[in-house]
């Protein structure tokens, strides 16, 4: 299969709004200008709180998808959208966090540490939106099979796993496959793109362990 980058683009406008306290209108228009110039119209403090701060989509625009890139490999995010994984990370900790705690006072005060442990991966990933791009210190995945064949994966970072079934009499679609010692085997080969869902990997590993 092929990697497409594929977008859409719609034209939205930034509206801010923040309070300013000034003798008139003009002087409050200038208190905002000096501060946008300053790069401190953003920064919510009790002398200027930031009331408003959203994009909004203009009316009347189709939505259009278009192909933009065919790729190899995913290119890496942009800022923006590592800003918007430490967002959601942020989230993440913070109710991780409250629940841990809450469990810990129906449990008689006692937290237990691998609910920290995951309030604490959270809080790590909002520190740096990235992190997922960078593997683990231990790659962990689950292979799904069901009447003994390979029906997907879930792992804790992107990976595509290849499946080669070396029990092919009568497929057609058999290749010859590299073999470590050198030389090849015929085999049948299927590829799987993982599931990427490091919580539920962390999860399943966890009860593992305590099996």
């Amino acid at each position: 299969m092929t990697r497409y980058i594929v977008q859409y683009r719609l034209d939205y406008e930034h509206r801010v709004q923040v309070g300013i306290e000034a003798d008139s209108p003009e002087a409050a228009i200038d208190q905002a200008q000096t501060a946008f110039d300053n790069a401190t119209l953003w920064e919510d403090t009790a002398q200027l709180p930031l009331l408003f701060d959203d994009y909004e989509e203009r009316d009347g625009q189709p939505l259009i998808f278009e192909v933009v890139a065919e790729v190899e490999t995913w290119p890496e995010p942009e800022a923006s959208v590592l800003h918007q994984r430490r967002a959601t990370a942020a989230e993440r900790a913070c109710r991780l966090l409250v629940e841990a705690y809450q469990r810990g006072e129906e449990s008689g005060g006692s937290i237990a540490w691998e609910d920290l442990d995951e309030a604490h991966a959270a809080a790590l990933e909002a520190l740096d939106g990235g992190c997922r791009q960078r593997a683990p210190e231990t790659l962990r995945v689950f292979v799904g099979v069901e009447g003994g064949v390979v029906q997907g994966a879930t792992a804790n970072v992107p990976m595509e796993l290849m499946v080669v079934d070396y029990d092919c009499d009568g497929d057609p679609d058999a290749v010859q496959v590299p073999q470590t010692g050198g030389g090849t085997s015929l085999a049948s080969v299927a590829c799987h793109e993982a599931l990427v869902d490091p919580d539920t990997v962390r999860a399943l590993w966890r009860r593992m362990a305590m099996d």
